[in-house]
C-alpha cells in the first residue's frame, strides 16, 4: 500500500475517532441537562433546547479537534513511512485516555455544578489558594469519592467497550481506500477537502468568524447557556479568567485603555485631578448623631445570603434573630457581596478595596492600606481583634489581619486544642457558638474595641448536630415545598438547619454582648450567595444578594436609613467609621456612608450593580433584572454606563493593590 493510501486509511480512522469524541461530549451534555432539568426555566421549550445542543456541538467539535491533533500527526507520518502499526496502537491507548479523562471530568463537573451552580470556574483554584487539606477532607466527608470512583470505572469500562467495538476501524476497509482516489487530481481535491474540514471543525464554524466563548449565550435560559460548554472548554475559560485576575495584565480586562487617572476622575466624580489615588479616597467624618459606639462588632457569616430573609420563606423560620435585629435596627435589603466566595468579602472588608486580585497574597498587603478598616479604628483609639472560626493559616488570614491593623488575631486552635479538633472532625473550624463564646470572653470594657468575627459552621460537610441544638423544622412547609427542588430530604433539612444554627448563634451572642458591653454596635452581613437556595429556580436577586443589618440600641437611637438605601460590602467600612469617628476625622474609603442620602445611589459587587428597582448583571453582556416585589423602572438605567462604572471601580482597586497609590 502506497504512502498516500496509508495516510488516507489512517486519516479515516482518525475521523471516526473524532466522531466518537464528539458523540461522547454531546451525550454528556444531554445527560447533564436531564440531570439538572428542574433548573430549566418554565418558559424554555424545545427550540431553546435544540439551540443549546447545536451550539454545544460546535464547542465539542473544537474540543474533539484538539484531542485528535496528535493521532492525526501520526497519520500524516504514515504517508512518509510505514508506521501504521504504531499509529494504530497509539490511537487505541489515546482513545482510552480520552475516555477516562472525560469520564472523570464529567463526574467532577456534575459535583462542581451542584456546589457552585456553574461548570468549572475560578472556584477551581480555591484548591490552591484555600485550605487544601480542609477542601480534600470536605470532599471525602461530603461527596463520597469512593462511590464516584466506582461509577467512573464502570462507565469508563462500558464506553471503552463501545469505542473498541464500533470506532476502531475507518469508514472504509483497507482494500477499498485505493480505489476511491487513484488519480493525482482526486488526491489534491481530497487534500483540500480534508484541510477545510479540519479547519472548520477546529474553529467550530464554517463561517468567516470562529466560535468564541460569548457565543455560549445561545438562549435566554441561564442554565441552558451554562450547559452549552463542555467541561474542557469550561476548564479553559476558568484558567484564562484566573490568569487575567492574577497576572499583571489584569488591568486591561477592566480598563482597555489602562487609563487609571481617567477611571478615578469618572468614578469619584471629582472636579479635581490628583496624581495620588489615596487623595481621591480621602474623607472627613461628619461626626455621629449619638455618642460613638464603645465596642464595634463586624460579623461576617459564612454562606449567609438574603433569600432566607424574604417574606416568601418566612414559614421556614430560619432567620428569626436577624429579622428581629433588622426590625429594631437598620436593614439594607438591597445589598451585594464583594464576590462569590468568602475571600473577596474578607479582603474587601479588611482592606477596604475591591477584590480584583488575591489582595492577601500581594506584596503591598504587608503594610496596612490607608483604607484598611482595623487600621482606621486603631487610629481612633480602639483595640482591634480578629476572630476566625477556622485556622489562621487559611488564606494567610492571620498574617494578613496583623498587617492590616489588627492588634490580636485568634483562630480555631486558640478556641480548641488540636486533639479535640481532630476528634471533632471538621477541618474548616469550630462551631459558631464556641467562636462567639470565645470572642465574648476575650473582650472587656476597659478600652474601646473593634472586633471582626468570621464564622465557619454553615459550610459543607455540615457537621453540626442541629437537631440537638434545637432546630425545630421536621419537614418543609407546604408553601415552600411547592417551589423547592430538594424538599423532604434529610440533606435539605441539614442544610437549612445550619442556616438556622448560624442565626441562632448570632442571636445568642448579640444579646449576651449587649448586656456585658455598653454602647455596642453590631454590623452583620453574609459573605456570599450560599449556593443552597431551596428554590428550584431562584431569581437573580436571590442568587446575588446578602443581608446587611446594623443593630445597637444606644448607638443607633434616632438614626435612620435614607429611603431606598442600596449598597455593598465596600460601603460597610465608611458607614461604621462615620458612626464612630469625631467630626473632621480623616479617613480613606472607596465606598460611601450608607446613612447619607444620595440620589441614584448604587451598590457595586463583582460584575453586578444594584439600584432601587433593579439588579444588573454586567459581567458579560449587561442584563437587567427586577428586585423582588418591584417592577423595573420606566426609565431604565444605561447598562453600558453601569458596566463602565464597575470596570472603573475594579480598575481603581486593581491599581491600588498592584501598583500602589501613585497614578
Amino acid at each position: 500500500m502506497g504512502g498516500w493510501n496509508r495516510f488516507l486509511y489512517q486519516y479515516l480512522k482518525d475521523a471516526k475517532l473524532w466522531l466518537f469524541f464528539l458523540l461522547y461530549l454531546t451525550v454528556f451534555r444531554l445527560f447533564f441537562i436531564l440531570y439538572f432539568h428542574e433548573t430549566i426555566e418554565e418558559t424554555s421549550g424545545w427550540p431553546e433546547l435544540l439551540r443549546t445542543v447545536f451550539t454545544g456541538l460546535r464547542y465539542d467539535s473544537k474540543t474533539a479537534s484538539v484531542w485528535i491533533a496528535i493521532p492525526f500527526m501520526l497519520s500524516a507520518g504514515a504517508g512518509f513511512a510505514d508506521i501504521e502499526r504504531w499509529a494504530d496502537r497509539f490511537r487505541i491507548v489515546y482513545g482510552s485516555i480520552f475516555v477516562v479523562f472525560s469520564t472523570v471530568a464529567f463526574a467532577l463537573t456534575i459535583s462542581f455544578y451542584q456546589e457552585y451552580n456553574d461548570q468549572f470556574n475560578h472556584f477551581l483554584f480555591n484548591l490552591y489558594y484555600d485550605d487544601t487539606r480542609a477542601i480534600l477532607s470536605t470532599i471525602w466527608a461530603a461527596y463520597h469519592p469512593i462511590v464516584h470512583l466506582v461509577l467512573i470505572s464502570i462507565v469508563s469500562y462500558v464506553i471503552l467497550k463501545i469505542k473498541n467495538s464500533y470506532f476502531s476501524d475507518g469508514f472504509l476497509p483497507r482494500e477499498r481506500v485505493a480505489a476511491y482516489c487513484p488519480s493525482f487530481f482526486r488526491r489534491v481535491f481530497l487534500s483540500f477537502l480534508m484541510v477545510a474540514l479540519l479547519a472548520a471543525a477546529a474553529r467550530g464554524s464554517f463561517g468567516s468568524r470562529p466560535l468564541k466563548l460569548h457565543d455560549a449565550a445561545a438562549t435566554s435560559d441561564e442554565f441552558l447557556n451554562k450547559a452549552v460548554l463542555n467541561p474542557y472548554i469550561a476548564l479553559s475559560r476558568a484558567f484564562g479568567d484566573h490568569v487575567k485576575m492574577a497576572s499583571g495584565g489584569g488591568l486591561g480586562s477592566f480598563l482597555p485603555d489602562k487609563d487609571t487617572k481617567k477611571a478615578a476622575r469618572a468614578f469619584f466624580g471629582s472636579g479635581e485631578s490628583f496624581d495620588n489615588l489615596d487623595q481621591y479616597m480621602m474623607r472627613y467624618a461628619r461626626g455621629p448623631k449619638n455618642r460613638p459606639p464603645r465596642h464595634v462588632f463586624l460579623i461576617l457569616m459564612e454562606s449567609f445570603d438574603s433569600w432566607p430573609m424574604l417574606r416568601k420563606y418566612d414559614s421556614l423560620g430560619l432567620t428569626v434573630n436577624l429579622k428581629q435585629f433588622a426590625h429594631e435596627g437598620l436593614f439594607v435589603e438591597r445589598f451585594l457581596p464583594a464576590g462569590t466566595w468568602t475571600v473577596p468579602a474578607l479582603c474587601t472588608l479588611i482592606a477596604g478595596l475591591p477584590y480584583t486580585v488575591p489582595i492577601n497574597y500581594q506584596d503591598t498587603s504587608r503594610a496596612a492600606y490607608p483604607s484598611a478598616l482595623a487600621e482606621t479604628f486603631r487610629r481612633l483609639g480602639y483595640r482591634t481583634r480578629l476572630f476566625y472560626g477556622g485556622f489562621l493559616r487559611w488564606e494567610k488570614i492571620g498574617d494578613f489581619g496583623k498587617a492590616q491593623g489588627f492588634d490580636e488575631t485568634y483562630g480555631a486552635l486558640h478556641i480548641k486544642d488540636k486533639a479535640s479538633m481532630d476528634k471533632w472532625g471538621n477541618d474548616w473550624g469550630v462551631d459558631d457558638e464556641d467562636l462567639f463564646n470565645f470572642a465574648l470572653a476575650r473582650i472587656e470594657d476597659d478600652r474601646p474595641s473593634f472586633n471582626f468575627i468570621l464564622t465557619t459552621a454553615n459550610h459543607p460537610p455540615y457537621s453540626v448536630n442541629v437537631k440537638a441544638k434545637g432546630f425545630p423544622l421536621k419537614e418543609i412547609p407546604a408553601d415552600v415545598a411547592r417551589i423547592s427542588r430538594i424538599s423532604g430530604t434529610e440533606e435539605c433539612l441539614t442544610v437549612l438547619g445550619h442556616l438556622w444554627y448560624s442565626d441562632h448563634c448570632i442571636g445568642e451572642f448579640v444579646r449576651k454582648a449587649e448586656k456585658k458591653l455598653p454602647a455596642a454596635l453590631f454590623a452583620m452581613t453574609g459573605d456570599h450567595y450560599g449556593r443552597r437556595c431551596i428554590s428550584a429556580r431562584p431569581d437573580f436577586f436571590e442568587r446575588s444578594a446578602v443581608p446587611f443589618v446594623l443593630y445597637g440600641k444606644d448607638v443607633l437611637k434616632k438614626v435612620s436609613l435614607p429611603e431606598d438605601t442600596v449598597g455593598s460590602h465596600i460601603d460597610i467600612g465608611p458607614t461604621l467609621i462615620e458612626l464612630s469617628a469625631p467630626k473632621g476625622f480623616p479617613y480613606y474609603a472607596l465606598g460611601r456612608n450608607l446613612l447619607v442620602p444620595r440620589v441614584g445611589a448604587k451598590g457595586i459587587g463583582f460584575g453586578k450593580v444594584i439600584g432601587r428597582d433593579y439588579i444588573a448583571d454586567v459581567s458579560g453582556t449587561p442584563v437587567l433584572h427586577p428586585i423582588p416585589g418591584r417592577a423595573l423602572p420606566e426609565k431604565r438605567p444605561d447598562l453600558n454606563e453601569l458596566k463602565t462604572m464597575v470596570n472603573n471601580y475594579n480598575g481603581i482597586g486593581w491599581w491600588r493593590v498592584k501598583r500602589g497609590p501613585q497614578l
